[in-house]
């Protein structure tokens, strides 16, 4: 195989890297107990005919920065224990969306809709493309729906009102509070900490908003989540045997790698993963069968400095003892 070929299998791979966590475990646990919720609330409206009001739903707000591991909290279960499940082909218990960036009303019910694969998904009104995206809901049992990008809502409005956003963030954000009030099914809203003002400050909001889980960056201070940090660079090492980019492990929490890595990923356990993929690839190239520190030092000068990550070269001028921002 090329170095060439090996790079593109390494990329390919990389997206398919699954490390367990705590934290992944405990979103897991929430999935389960909110599908529970969907289902008996579906078997309740169903045993009344379909007659009368349904039962309304609440919200989880998942919150953290870029790279926390949001969306990869989803697709793992979606992965291991959705697709371990025996259901009919049209029906879809977990229902993962991501919003456009220039989210709309209707952009939300066309995001919805083009997730249940309708080939009409942009065709018609805001209200009868929701009414549609309903309906799908409905005919695919889905017993929870998760909303992925949920401060996209806030990038699209040039001015913020005490409620946490703008005109259309308030528009989108009263058409999910009917979308609850209706109870289709409880609903997962995932953002960074800028979708914090718009899920959690409303007052009507969040009054249907369940205990928030948010996935802040680690703290080398706290004894768990500095074990958390170690078993992610250890689960990565491990990783990259498993999907034969290399065939031996790297040592990647030898020595003063993981304090350094630290420094740069400032605790966000998908920097320090794309940090160890970049060394991976320095590594590939120069033919080696495993990531040496000095590959990672390169990564930090040729990807993590001048995309403004860091300002600091850890492993040439020693590690800080650097606090996280937390989102909380």
């Amino acid at each position: 195989m090329s170095i060439s070929d090996r790079i593109a299998h390494a990329r390919n791979e990389f997206r398919k890297f699954r490390i367990p966590h705590p934290r992944l475990m405990r979103v897991a646990e929430e999935i389960r107990v909110m599908r529970e919720v969907g289902r008996q609330a579906r078997e309740d409206w169903l045993a009344q005919g379909r007659k009368g009001g349904r039962t309304p739903q609440k919200f989880l707000p998942i919150i953290g920065p870029s790279g926390s591991g949001k969306s990869t909290c989803i697709k793992h279960y979606l992965e291991t224990v959705v697709a371990g499940e025996r259901h009919d082909e049209e029906v879809r218990p977990v229902v993962h969306v991501t919003l456009s960036a220039q989210a709309t009303t209707k952009r939300l019910g066309s995001d919805i809709l083009e997730e249940y694969e309708d080939p009409d998904f942009e065709e018609g009104t805001a209200t009868k493309l929701l009414r549609r995206a309903a309906n799908h809901i409905d005919a695919a049992l889905t017993e929870v729906l998760v909303l992925d990008e949920i401060h996209h809502l806030i990038n699209n409005d040039n001015t913020m009102n005490a409620q946490g956003g703008g005109k259309t963030a308030w528009s989108v954000t009263e058409t999910i509070k009917r979308m609850l009030i209706r109870g289709a099914c409880p609903l997962i809203l995932m953002g960074t900490e800028q979708a914090k003002p718009l899920l959690l400050k409303n007052p009507q909001f969040k009054q249907r908003c369940y205990p928030p889980i948010f996935l802040n960056p680690l703290d080398l201070s706290v004894p768990d989540e500095k074990e958390m940090f170690l078993d992610h660079c250890a689960g990565f090492d491990m990783k990259l045997v498993e999907h034969r980019i290399f065939p031996e492990p790297s040592g990647l929490i030898a020595g003063d790698i993981p304090a350094c890595v630290y420094d740069v990923s400032r605790g966000v356990i998908g920097t320090a993963s794309n940090l160890f993929e970049v060394a991976a690839e320095i590594a590939l190239r120069r033919g080696d069968d495993r990531i040496r520190r000095g590959d990672i030092q390169t990564a930090v000068l040729t990807w993590a400095i001048p995309l403004e990550i860091t300002d600091h070269d850890p492993f040439a001028h020693g590690a800080r003892r650097l606090k996280p921002s937390r989102a909380a």
